[in-house]
């Protein structure tokens, strides 16, 4: 797993032809690209088939990106980017088990090893699950914020009760998981599926919709409209402070600009038990890789995708830098597989003829992760000096200091989460970069990590709609803006450029971009399947 070397570019480029697959990109979808690929090759008799996956960066894993830190001599992982995915997850659960994986639930802080005396924070620790602070409000003018929710430790039954008292029984937020499970039960049947190896096969991601009425419908309003309309509608605190506190943590959107299909998701995340791979989620995507057989080239950036029509040859070309090295072009390519946001690469692809079709915008996030002692004057203490709750969220339409913390792992023996007292490893999501000293009485470490992490789910209406028309959520308007294409050329019967990372338009987890890889390569391979039948 390295550039590719000259003498290696000649010999590539002058072998004897035989089907070849281009995947660009070595994260989640890159990996599942090539992994189902080989899979679907070779239940087809096409074992001889080659599949190369080019890789820009120095590593195996796209937005799955693992960081360590020792303390105390205490190794601590941290999930930098795509830190978890929960148990209805199907491939990413049936990968960790096929490779041996060890899962632990979220956060996996320590891997596979917890100290004696260090405590690693998960929803069955001593912590409280979350609790929504709001950072402009003080109680008798003493301290920084308020709790305007705050869940407690050791009080189950207790913090359902009040719950129960603060929205009203519980048929909101049965409502909300009615709606959720029907938008993942939809999901679901992608896995059926792929039973068949002739199913599973559309041309657009509206076809894939075709047969998901909930998840279609999502896609048209923010989940703000969506939960006001009358034949969905549940209580304004309700939304504001469930919905939209499972919004801003998972995508950091508010609940009336993302999707509804976002907050589905969103829901789903906090309803469902959630997992991380010991050691980094990467692992998976770097064993499919490995089990797929592809040779992987590193640190190869691909600049352009082309026709290549030179000495007979009608298939694809690669313009690639690899390294420090100068412009090289690999031809020879049936098949070629964009696995990676078109957008965020820099990829000329055809002549850039679909550029204003893929097109998105995405959250640049800063995500900072702190070893110390957080502020007791912002997070003030009551009679008890109850710890903090393990997330610390702040309601909806509120950008500063942050969006939300996250405790990963109490660090001293005799107390945990007690602001101004205990050692913590956190985790902080924020628009800007953090202000350490706003949060912080004593930073001993700190690591801020930038990146593009998710598209706006911005809804297909785009306000195109009346209050009128969505008394009925099927009414849409006609004004729909499309979806990302996944075609993006066909030439002969079996050649083609095809884009996976549309999908992340809908919704954005790593299971549903291995999803929409093993549809893409579906899609590929049945085409070829039929040039050979």
């Amino acid at each position: 797993m390295r550039p590719l070397g000259l003498l290696e570019l000649a010999l590539f480029v002058n072998c004897a032809h035989s089907l070849k697959i281009a995947v660009i990109g070595a994260g989640a979808a890159g990996a599942s690209t090539a992994y189902f690929a080989r899979q679907e090759l070779s239940q087809r008799g096409h074992s001889d088939a080659e599949i190369h996956v080019f890789e820009s960066s120095e590593r195996i894993g796209g937005r799955a990106h693992v960081g360590t830190v020792t303390y105390n001599n205490q190794t601590m992982y941290y999930e930098q980017g795509a830190s978890m995915f929960i148990g209805k997850n199907k491939h990413l659960m049936d990968m960790a088990a096929r490779f041996n994986l060890t899962l632990c639930p979220h956060p996996c802080t320590f891997g596979k090893n917890k100290h004696n005396g260090i405590v690693a924070v998960d929803a069955t620790d001593s912590l409280a699950g979350y609790g929504l602070w709001d950072p402009f409000t003080r109680v008798h003018d003493v301290g920084g914020g308020s709790w305007m929710v705050r869940q407690r430790a050791g009080q189950k039954y207790k913090n359902g009760l009040r719950m129960l008292w603060r929205y009203g029984g519980m048929s909101d937020i049965n409502r909300v998981r009615g709606f959720t499970a029907e938008a993942v039960d939809e999901f679901l049947q992608s896995y059926k599926e792929f039973e068949r190896l002739d199913a599973g096969v559309f041309g657009t991601w509206d076809e894939y919709l075709e047969n998901k009425p909930m998840l279609k419908k999502s896609l048209y309003y923010t989940a703000d409209q969506f939960y006001s309309a009358q034949k969905s509608a549940i209580g304004r605190k309700m939304l504001e402070e469930v919905v939209s506190l499972a919004t801003r943590v998972n995508y950091m959107q508010d609940i009336d600009a993302i999707n509804t299909m976002g907050a589905h998701i969103s829901m789903a995340a906090e309803s469902d038990e959630a997992y991380s791979v010991a050691g980094g989620n990467w692992q998976i995507f770097e064993r499919m890789l490995g089990e797929s057989g592809a040779q992987v080239h590193l640190k190869t950036r691909v600049l352009a995708v082309d026709s290549d029509h030179n000495d007979g040859i009608n298939g694809y070309q690669l313009h690639v830098r690899s390294g420090s090295q100068d412009k090289d072009i690999l031809r020879g390519f049936d098949v070629v597989i964009v696995a990676t946001p078109l957008p965020l690469s820099g990829i000329r692809v055809l002549d850039d003829r679909h550029a204003e079709l893929v097109d998105a915008q995405y959250v640049r996030m800063h995500v900072t992760f702190v070893i110390g002692q957080l502020r007791s004057d912002l997070f003030p203490a009551n009679d008890r000096h109850e710890p903090l709750p393990r997330l610390i969220i702040t309601p909806f339409r509120t950008t500063q200091p942050f969006n939300c913390l996250s405790i990963l792992a109490c660090l001293d023996p005799d107390s945990c989460a007690l602001a101004g007292k205990s050692t913590v490893l956190v985790k902080v999501f924020s628009h800007k970069p953090l202000d350490l000293s706003a949060i912080f009485a004593n930073v001993h470490w700190h690591h801020a990590h930038t990146w593009d992490a998710y598209p706006r789910l911005e809804p297909r209406n785009a306000g195109n709609y009346s209050s009128a028309e969505f008394d009925d959520p099927l009414a849409f308007s006609l004004d729909r803006r499309k979806l990302p294409p996944i075609v993006l050329d066909r030439k002969g019967p079996a050649g083609g450029v095809y884009y996976v990372n549309g999908m992340e338009t809908l919704f954005s987890t790593m299971e549903s971009q291995t999803v929409a890889a093993r549809h893409v390569v579906r899609l590929a391979l049945n085409k070829k399947k039929k040039a050979t039948d």
